[in-house]
């Protein structure tokens, strides 16, 4: 399979599907109302009602395609599928047909059918941002893996979770958190920031729930501490990892899943943040099993080669041809001498 199609397959399958399969869109129309604020001369007031807990970049794409739920569907789902094969690659999956794998695989699991749903893609799609910024983290591509997490929290604030990959290039560290604050500071400098005054209730079926009572609020400053915890284990699971080429989507899933497990609520689009990093992770296993089993495969076939290569041939058949002896050119030379020194005497003898 040509390189290029392992992108343009999965694609096109993304786009075909998304209008039949576009889900609810739950919290889509609210964006794209506060999309709309922000591309318009009140853009100040895009996050005064607190319930916007999305970033800028996310409501620039509500507020714009978003117009439109078909356009939106099919952006959406086109950006998770080209995000999937993307990931992979970076991750060191270089076969063609794994990559196309993994993102038809995306497209057939409903990954991107929910990365449209409920109107939170983020879930979706931050997680494997942060496996592009932990691949060029550990190439040594600092800048642009700071640049990746800081453009991740434009689209969900818990973006910025994803330093956690940054810890083995340090100097990434305050340009990711630059980049992040960019973003937010007109709104915070303009006075009419309130989205860090919504207040969530415990979900009883969250683990959270099980541990004080349902219906308790749950506000910013514990939303703090969730995502500092996660952090704080992603980072150290980082360093641990860092060797490992499994560090690019395993890191980025274990912040997930430290997040969900803190989370008050229970929505089951959450759970698709783990699901795109593990996508990630059995399209590299793959690649490695593909690899493993070809370099087997050709060391068997010079095993044998060489065991045949001693063993004596059953016949051997030798061709001799006849060289001339320097014995035999002597006396040829010898001859030819003679019959020369013939010739002159008999003309002398006239």
């Amino acid at each position: 399979m040509r390189y290029h199609l392992a992108w343009t397959i999965p694609a096109a399958a993304a786009a075909l599907t998304a209008p039949f399969a576009r889900g609810s869109d739950a919290d889509g129309r609210a964006f794209a109302a506060a999309g709309r604020t922000l591309l318009s001369g009140d853009w100040s007031h895009a996050f005064a009602n607190p319930s916007i807990q999305v970033g800028p970049l996310q409501l620039a794409v509500y507020g714009s395609i978003g117009r439109s739920t078909f356009a939106l569907s099919i952006v959406l789902a086109v950006a998770t599928a080209l995000l999937v094969v993307a990931a992979a690659h970076a991750a060191g999956v270089r076969r063609p047909s794994l990559l196309a794998g993994a993102g038809l695989v995306a497209v057939a699991a409903g990954i991107t059918r929910n990365a449209y749903e409920a109107g939170h893609p983020a879930d979706a799609l931050i997680p494997l941002v942060w496996v592009l910024a932990a691949a060029d983290a550990r190439r040594g591509r600092a800048v642009r893996a700071a640049v990746l997490v800081g453009l991740s929290a434009g689209f969900e604030t818990w973006g910025i979770l994803g330093i956690a990959v940054l810890v083995v290039a340090p100097r990434a560290l305050p340009v990711a958190v630059a980049t992040a604050v960019l973003l937010f500071a007109p709104f915070l400098l303009a006075g009419h920031f309130h989205s860090t005054h919504f207040v969530w209730l415990v979900d009883a079926r969250s683990l959270v729930g099980h541990v004080v009572a349902p219906g308790t609020t749950f506000g910013w400053p514990l939303r703090v501490l969730q995502g500092g915890t996660a952090l704080a284990a992603g980072a150290l699971l980082m360093w641990r990892l860092r060797r490992s080429e499994n560090a690019v989507w395993i890191v980025p899933a274990a912040v997930v899943a430290v997040r969900l497990l803190l989370d008050p609520l229970d929505s089951a689009y959450y759970f698709v943040g783990l699901a795109t990093p593990a996508l990630v992770g059995l399209a590299l296993l793959a690649s490695r099993s593909s690899r493993f089993a070809f370099t087997s495969g050709q060391s068997s076939s010079i095993t044998e080669y060489h065991a045949e290569s001693r063993r004596s041939p059953p016949r051997t058949i030798m061709c001799l041809r006849k060289t001339p002896s320097n014995v035999a050119g002597n006396a040829a030379r010898a001859a030819r001498e003679r019959s020369f020194a013939a010739s002159v005497l008999n003309s002398t003898r006239r």
